[in-house]
């Protein structure tokens, strides 16, 4: 049996939807361990939940207690399947630590699947030392005893100072779907003007200059579709701003309607903040999903995404503030988006659509049936 766990819902997961979605098809037994992290009692096919309340993004002495029951819970998950599991495939530190831990332990014949979608120590950037080098050492020991390292782009293997037990492997953040006519446009994400309308679907944390996005839309030049959940006072914000005329906010939707709220827009904005280390390296989502959606995006410049997006011509890159989102909007035209978009889908079409498809048939169920 494979287990998959990450510390969240599940639901709003894209990066491991695309495995459950390959279970399902090819009828592998899988478990998933995820967070309901607000304990509205989620229920969902073959996945056990911890249901400790606890906020998204929160630091200090309540996040690592919360993060250190969340790693004794999942333990004592993987003991109880203990003669069943083959494979845990373990989405970031605080999953794969235990996960290692419980192989050292208790199960050396346990294959481990470290999948990194964010490296923990450039995380916590601007904790004390004593967090930071505990965090490190847990990196250390479960690069170590993993068997398999997965990154969602090749430059993040700079981020890694310690030696793998094998070459890693790169599974971009790429959308797969073997049919896309749930993409439609709809009058409800209209608006009744000419002004170009951007979009946000994801998290909102620090870092992602989404203050500075809404602040942009209080001009009135600009049109804002938004959705997604997390900072309560960033929720709160669009909750305010919807009663303009120009901004549309939807709350938090599924990984579909995410999609077409994208669709329906001229572009997708995705920033990220320089003094996050990990934000240097950022692989989002939005990039790949820009290309199969054929829209152009908009990203931070400085950043790894710049080199990316002009290399291949596919958006706009920015410094992080309201100002330079207005000034770019002024500056372009709908034409040069749609050009952009152009180039963007072709991408796609060329280089990426079957990228995850071949991933599973030909590499993932191998390292699972070994």
């Amino acid at each position: 049996m494979v287990l998959l766990t990450r510390t969240n819902e599940i639901y709003s997961s894209p990066r491991i939807e695309k495995y459950i979605s390959f279970f399902d098809k090819n009828n592998i037994e899988y478990t998933v361990i995820g967070w309901d992290r607000i304990n509205k009692g989620l229920k969902r096919k073959n996945t056990v939940y911890f249901k400790l309340k606890s906020q998204f993004n929160q630091g200090g002495v309540k996040a690592a207690h919360d993060r250190i029951k969340w790693m004794c819970f999942l333990i004592k998950k993987l003991l109880k399947n203990k003669k069943q599991l083959t494979v845990i495939h373990a989405f970031d530190l605080d999953t794969a630590f235990p996960a290692v831990v419980f192989k050292f332990l208790f199960n050396r014949k346990v294959k481990v699947i470290f999948d990194i979608c964010d490296w923990m120590s450039a995380t916590l950037y601007n904790q004390n030392k004593i967090v930071l080098n505990t965090f490190k050492i847990m990196e250390s020991f479960t690069i170590k005893h993993s068997d398999e390292v997965i990154i969602c782009e090749p430059e993040r293997i700079e981020q890694i100072p310690y030696k793998l037990n094998k070459k890693e492997l790169v599974v971009p953040n790429i959308p797969s779907f073997n049919d896309i006519s749930f993409l439609k446009h709809d009058d409800k994400y209209k608006f009744d003007n000419d002004n170009i309308t951007l979009s946000y679907v994801g998290g909102f944390a620090i870092g992602r200059n989404l203050d500075e996005l809404l602040e942009a839309t209080k001009t009135k030049k600009i049109n804002l579709l938004i959705a997604g959940y997390g900072s309560k006072e960033i929720e709160d914000k669009c909750i305010r701003l919807s009663s303009l005329e120009n901004v549309k906010y939807f709350g938090k939707v599924d990984y579909k309607e995410g999609l077409n709220i994208m669709y329906n827009s001229d572009i997708i904005y995705a920033m990220y903040s320089k003094i996050n280390p990990n934000h240097f390296y950022a692989a989002p989502n939005k990039y790949y999903e820009a290309m199969m959606l054929g829209k152009p995006i908009i990203s931070t410049k400085g950043i790894n995404m710049e080199r990316k997006i002009l290399d291949n011509n596919c958006g706009y890159i920015i410094e992080e503030t309201s100002q330079e989102i207005i000034s770019l909007l002024k500056e372009i035209s709908k034409d040069d988006m749609i050009n952009k978009g152009k180039v963007s889908l072709s991408l796609w079409n060329n280089k990426y659509e079957n990228y995850i498809t071949n991933f599973f048939n030909e590499t993932y169920i191998k390292l699972i049936n070994k």
